[in-house]
C-alpha cells in the first residue's frame, strides 16, 4: 500500500470580507478620533473667546470702579454735573453715559462708543479721550443706574461679547454696584 501524503494548500492571503471589515473599522476609528480631534479645538477657541473677554471687561471694571470709588462731589468744574452731585447719567442713543468729577477735579465721562466695525467703552478725562476696550471686543450694551439716597453708588450693566466666528462669540452679560468712597 502506497499511501499518498495529501499536501493541503494553507491559505496565505486575506479573504475579501477580512480586508473589507478592517478597512472599515480603521475608517470608523480615524473619523472618530478626527471628530474629537475638532471638538477640542472648537472648545478651546471657545475658552479663549471666553478669558479674552472676560479679561477686557475685568480691566473696564477696575478702572471704572476706582474713578467711581475717587469721585467727589462737583464743585462746579464740570458743566454736566451739578453742584455738589456725584454723578450724572444721560443717555445718547447708543447707550448711557456716565459723568462725574474725579479725584483730581477732572470731567470724567465713561460711555460707549463705534469704532470701525465695533462699539467699544471711550473714556473721556477733561481733553484726553482714549478707548480702554480692545477692538476684538463689540460691547452691546452698557447702561448706569444711579443711587442717590445715603451713599451715592453706581450700577453698571453691560453685555458684549468677542467679534469673530458666531460658534465661539463668549456673550457675557454682567452687573456690578460700586459705591463711591468720598464722605465729604
Amino acid at each position: 500500500m502506497i499511501f499518498k501524503r495529501q499536501i493541503k494548500r494553507q491559505k496565505t492571503g486575506f479573504s475579501l470580507i477580512e480586508v473589507l471589515v478592517s478597512v472599515s473599522l480603521f475608517v470608523i476609528i480615524v473619523v472618530s478620533s478626527t471628530e474629537i480631534f475638532r471638538m477640542v479645538i472648537g472648545s478651546q477657541r471657545e475658552a479663549i473667546a471666553n478669558q479674552n473677554v472676560q479679561e477686557s471687561l475685568k480691566y473696564f471694571y477696575e478702572v471704572l470702579s476706582k474713578e467711581i470709588r475717587m469721585a467727589r462731589r462737583s464743585d462746579g468744574t464740570c458743566p454736566q454735573v451739578p453742584l455738589n452731585q456725584m454723578f450724572v447719567v444721560i443717555n445718547n442713543g447708543v447707550s448711557d453715559v456716565l459723568y462725574f468729577q474725579n479725584y483730581y477735579s477732572q470731567c470724567v465721562t465713561y460711555e460707549l462708543a463705534v469704532d470701525g466695525d465695533t462699539q467699544r467703552f471711550k473714556i473721556t478725562r477733561d481733553a484726553d479721550t482714549d478707548f480702554i476696550s480692545p477692538n476684538k471686543i463689540f460691547i452691546e450694551k452698557l447702561s448706569f443706574i444711579l443711587n442717590n439716597v445715603g451713599q451715592p453708588s453706581v450700577t453698571v450693566y453691560l453685555e458684549a461679547h468677542a467679534l469673530g466666528d458666531k460658534r465661539f462669540r463668549a456673550d457675557m452679560d454682567i452687573q456690578t454696584t460700586i459705591t463711591s468712597r468720598y464722605y465729604k
